[in-house]
């Protein structure tokens, strides 16, 4: 089933997790719409941390698997048909982990889901952030390559940045409360590119953004009329600091910039090789041969002529 390839182990402790970020955003004892539940490996925490869960999903197979946790799971796409043709109860927590990039109308989907928020009721999304550094690093070789999952999942149709985020949630009436970072240095996303062929000006210009690095944005919102005297968590802030970057992804980053650096010094060495290889054959060659004698003579007059 196509939902088999976004699911992966959920620990509700971990940092720097979007699925642990929504977790905690979430809490307990909440009604919960679950957009997006795919085979219920998140729906499961939500249940054992005391929420009641409604689950919505595109792909049958997987909505029979989080049937398992949810108190019922509605299949139905989006972009298609309305939530609301399909359910009608009020609900504390609507969660959209990871989805609205994969709809050609997102804020349809999210004006129709709010009709379903109680009052004082809160909308949590996750989405992917397409101005990560690896993205651009891509970019700058003039490529554009889909992966099966991750930042060029090429089911993505919907392109996310933190201005676009905000934007789209003023769209439709949200005002992000708070705003966490899943954050990724570069090559943790698995886009191939060659940090060898980026200017060390542009790469300067890339580090300087204080989003470069951010992998995911996880946002809690409220209902704009409901935020009075609330400040916009999304809205820029330069006296903001960023968490540090993970020191594993900090490492593996580092691991694989050092491997790419050996790659580079092991072609230099190739080429040296081919070169030195090249001048051995014409030091040996017949033609360098019969040009030594001339090449002798023209050695010996410059040192007689000179001054």
């Amino acid at each position: 089933m196509a939902s088999e390839l976004y699911r992966e182990p959920v620990d509700p402790t971990a940092a720097n997790n979007p699925h642990s970020y929504a977790l905690q955003m979430t809490g307990s004892g909440q009604r919960v719409l679950e957009v997006g539940c795919s085979v219920g490996h998140v729906t499961e925490h939500l249940v054992a941390a005391g929420n009641t869960v409604v689950g919505v999903e595109i792909d049958p197979d997987a909505a029979a698997a989080a049937r398992d946790f949810a108190d019922r799971v509605h299949v139905i796409d989006l972009d298609v048909s309305l939530l609301t043709e399909v359910e009608r109860d009020e609900f504390d927590v609507i969660v959209f982990g990871d989805v609205l990039e994969h709809l050609r109308r997102p804020e349809r989907a999210l004006v129709d889901a709010c009709s379903l928020l109680a009052s004082g009721g809160r909308v949590i999304i996750s989405v992917p952030n397409v101005a990560h550094i690896d993205v651009r690093l891509m970019l700058l070789e003039g490529r554009w390559e889909y992966q099966s999952t991750g930042l060029m999942d090429a089911t993505h149709l919907r392109w996310f940045t933190k201005a676009s985020l905000r934007e789209l949630l003023r769209d439709v009436g949200l005002v992000a409360i708070r705003l966490e970072r899943v954050r990724i240095g570069r090559y943790g996303s698995d886009i191939e590119f060659d940090l060898a062929r980026s200017r060390t000006d542009a790469l300067a210009f890339i580090e300087a953004d204080p989003e470069a690095y951010t992998f995911q944005y996880v946002v809690e919102a409220i209902r704009a009329a409901e935020a009075a005297g609330l400040p916009d968590a999304l809205a820029d802030d330069e006296t903001h600091e960023l968490p540090e970057m993970d020191h594993a992804d900090s490492a593996a980053a580092s691991a694989a910039e050092a491997a790419a650096l050996r790659e580079q010094v092991t072609e230099l060495e190739r080429q040296r090789e081919a070169l030195q290889a090249n001048l051995d054959a014409w030091e040996h060659s017949t033609l360098a041969r019969i040009a030594r004698p001339a090449r002798g003579a023209w050695a010996r007059l410059r040192r007689t002529v000179r001054p």
